[in-house]
This record gives structure tokens, sequence and C-alpha cells, in this order.
């Protein structure tokens, strides 16, 4: 089923409580900016108690589903920029264009939401969950962690710290991919990239918020 299909299910009181958070659980599924159990955490920050509270419940529908709006319209403006760049006879995207298949951060709360989820993944790692928590780098998580202390608030010496583990961490996910892959590292690198995103949208500043 779509997001909109759960989203209606989620607002219809017809239905019983627990069909309205197995709903919201397949929205979720299908829009999760900040990772699956993440976003789950992030929607009871926000919102409110949902697995108890109604109101908290279409508090947190209402916010994921306008993050998710905001992402489509930026996917529309993105379509339209491709049309118009084919025909100048540039057919191949750039690397650092808009990912197609998923949201990049929790659009209209950025900040915020990547605060969380470092935080999240900081609390998983130091409980030894296996995951993203077990694969990212230590420094990458060391880096984390001074992020969120300081509420996105990175020295220039550390954001240049992320830059260039970006750039390594880009290129060993590239040596450890297709064909012969070597998984063990390409999880590393992914995993260890998705935290450095995360600490690059808490660290930038916050333009739009629809939460506020």
């Amino acid at each position: 089923m779509s997001f909109g299909t759960y989203a209606r299910k989620v607002r219809d009181p017809s239905r019983s409580y627990g069909q309205r958070i197995n709903a919201l659980a397949g929205c979720v599924e299908r829009y999760q900016p900040i990772g699956y159990h993440a976003t789950f955490g992030y929607l009871e920050q926000v919102a409110g108690h949902f697995r108890r509270e109604e109101a908290a419940l279409l508090r947190a529908i209402d916010a994921l589903s306008s993050s998710r709006d905001l992402w489509l319209s930026e996917l529309g403006t993105y379509a339209k920029q491709r049309k118009a760049a084919k025909r100048l006879g540039r057919r191949n995207p750039q690397a650092h264009d808009l990912n197609l298949n998923s949201a990049a951060c929790w659009y209209g709360d950025s900040r915020k939401a990547a605060l969380f989820a470092l935080g999240f993944l900081l609390r998983q790692a130091e409980r030894g969950r296996p995951g993203r928590a077990h694969t990212t780098d230590a420094e990458v998580l060391r880096l984390s962690s001074t992020c969120v202390e300081r509420r996105g608030c990175l020295s220039r010496t550390e954001l240049e710290q992320v830059r260039s583990l970006q750039t390594r961490f880009q290129h060993l996910r590239q040596v450890a991919g297709w064909p012969d892959i070597d998984w063990p590292n390409w999880h590393k690198a992914h995993d260890s990239l998705w935290a450095l995103h995360l600490i690059a949208s808490a660290c930038a500043p916050q333009t739009v918020d629809v939460l506020s």
C-alpha cells in the first residue's frame, strides 16, 4: 500500500488504536529520512506519546506527512531541472544530485532531526547493538558525540575533518563495491558516510521549519 493509504488509516478513528499504530509504521517504512527506528523516536519527541494518545498520533502523522510533502516538492523541482539539463545535452546527473529513492534529511527540520539521529546512533553504540552503530568508524562516532554535545557547533578544524573523512569513506565504498564486493568495508564506509551526513546536517543553518 502507498504512504497515503497508510496515512488515511492512521487518521481513521473507526479503526482500532493498534491498527492505527501499525498504519503509522507502514508510513515510516515508506518515508524514513533518518532511519526506521530513529524516525519513530523523533516522531515521539516532536509529537508526544503517540502510542497511547490520539492527539499525539495525529501530530505524528502530520509531522511525517509535512516532511514528506517537502521532499516530494523538491523531487518535482529536481525533475524539472533535469529535463532542462537534458535539453542542453547534460544527460547524466551529477554525483551531488538529489537521491530519487530516499530523502537525504528530515525535510523541514533537518538540523534537529539530525541531532536526534546522531544521539540515537550513539545510544545504540553504547548498548552494543548491531547495525549502523556497530559498523560506523570509531573516529566518526567520536565526532558524532562532539556534535551532539555542542548541539551542532563544531570548530573549523573539526568540520574540515568531517570533509576529509567523507572523502576517505567515499573512496573506500567505491573500492569495496562492485564487482568484488568487500562487504565489511563497504558497510563500514556506507554507515560512516551516513553518520557524517547527519553531522553535516546538524551543523548546517536551519532555513525551513514546518514543526515550529
